[in-house]
């Protein structure tokens, strides 16, 4: 019988294979239940790319509907209204997308009353004008745009905590998550709209809104940018890799789900636990690829350390895999000089710690103006950082992208 692979690199993870984040958890439960009473505490999930964001983003959403539970006795009823941001949204496509979401959600949870919907007609005009409209945006308009959806948010948020409904359809208030924030072009000025939105919700004593706001790193440089003291709406979560222990669970309620949906009972030595961790960092992303690749490596239903490497680094394994889909590009398509590569080979011994340009330079094979160009280069491109207020000091975007780097070295190596 073909085994089901439980693991799942090219999507978020559902929430029985969802693992660690307890203090972010608890963040999260907290926020709730401070929201349900009106004072919220806004969360800002940061991490780079393939750290789990949107998985816990999806776990804040089961959370939040009561589908699941963290403390035992404490049950949240939340409406929960979801939003990706790119670059094209504009103020009004985020109202429209907002107000959608929430329709959604209203018609699957108040399919029988129509009224809350009468709270957005004001949109209906935009939808209509489109892009036509989006050319000729002015502030002025854009702060109508605002009141109005603050005031249709109000309103609805109202109806759906109305003490006339049964105490399953009475919601503790409303969930908005936002994907991608790093996203958000400066014409959105989402630091703005939000600040806007949650004061102007307190002065309407009607606070019983919680925004979870998730993107990579550069998300408060842009809150910021947007509305200087955006980020004080904000408890800020810098998300790191899982623990050595927190990985093995990753892998072992994957086994689990395997053995539910296959009825084959499949076992991984601890060494092959440990290696897992140690080729993955914790990385969630790692882990689910490395899994699925481990799993797919496995054929006796007993996987080893063996079974490991195989999985990492077999053709179109593990290692292949990841670098196409994350590294490739920046590391050979967006640089056409070899010696920035080797810049990013030096950086990536310290995975993505501080390194002195004078650490790099002793390292170096080339000459010092390929070491000054290559450097100015790569930070342009924004692979790599400078340190604020440090001169000469640099680390890498992404720890991933180094230990991708560090490994990707090894494969060349052997080959």
């Amino acid at each position: 019988m073909i085994k089901v692979n439980p693991f799942t690199p090219n999507s978020p993870v559902h929430k029985d294979m969802f693992a660690g984040r307890k203090s972010e958890i608890d963040a999260i439960d907290k926020a709730l239940l401070q929201t349900a009473h009106g004072n919220p505490t806004h969360l800002l999930l940061l991490g780079e790319r393939g750290i789990g964001k949107t998985s816990l983003l999806n776990a804040a959403d089961f959370f939040a509907r009561g589908d699941v539970l963290w403390e035992a006795e404490r049950k949240h009823n939340f409406l929960v209204s979801r939003v990706s941001l790119n670059e094209n949204i504009t103020l009004v496509d985020l109202a429209i997308s907002l107000k959608n979401s929430i329709e959604r959600e209203l018609d699957k949870e108040y399919p029988q009353i129509a009224l809350i919907k009468k709270a957005w007609n004001f949109l209906s005009r935009f939808e209509a004008v489109g892009i036509s409209y989006k050319k000729d945006e002015s502030n002025k308009n854009n702060a109508q745009i605002i009141q109005d959806f603050i005031y249709s948010l109000s309103d609805t948020l109202k109806l759906i905590q109305n003490k006339s409904l049964s105490v399953k359809d009475k919601k503790d208030g409303l969930v908005i998550l936002i994907d991608e924030a790093d996203k958000a072009s400066k014409e959105l000025f989402i630091g703005s709209f939000l600040k806007n939105l949650t004061e102007t919700l307190v002065r309407e004593s009607n606070n019983n809104i919680l925004f979870i706001v998730s993107g990579l790193p550069n998300t408060r440089n842009i809150l910021s940018d947007s509305h200087e003291s955006s980020l004080r709406l904000f408890q800020e979560f810098d998300l790191g890799p899982l623990s050595s222990e927190e990985t093995s669970q990753v892998i072992n309620n994957g086994l689990k789900e395997s053995k539910k949906t296959s009825n084959i009972d499949t076992v991984i030595n601890k060494d092959a636990l440990i290696s897992i961790y140690a080729y993955s960092e914790g990385y969630p992303h790692f882990v689910q690829q490395i899994g699925y690749s481990v799993f797919e490596a496995d054929t006796d239903n007993i996987i080893s350390i063996e079974d490991v490497k195989k999985g990492v680094f077999m053709n179109h394994g593990a290692l292949e895999l990841i670098g196409d889909r994350y590294y490739v590009k920046p590391f050979y398509k967006d640089i056409n000089v070899e010696s920035q590569r080797e810049i990013l080979t030096i950086m990536a011994e310290k995975w993505n710690d501080w390194i002195k340009k004078t650490d790099i330079q002793k390292n170096f094979s080339g000459k010092k103006t390929a070491l000054n160009n290559g450097l100015r280069a790569l930070k342009e491109k924004g692979i790599i950082i400078p340190r604020e207020g440090y001169n000469g000091q640099y680390r890498l975007q992404w720890a991933s992208f180094a230990f991708w780097i560090k490994n990707h070295k090894k494969t060349e190596r052997r080959n």
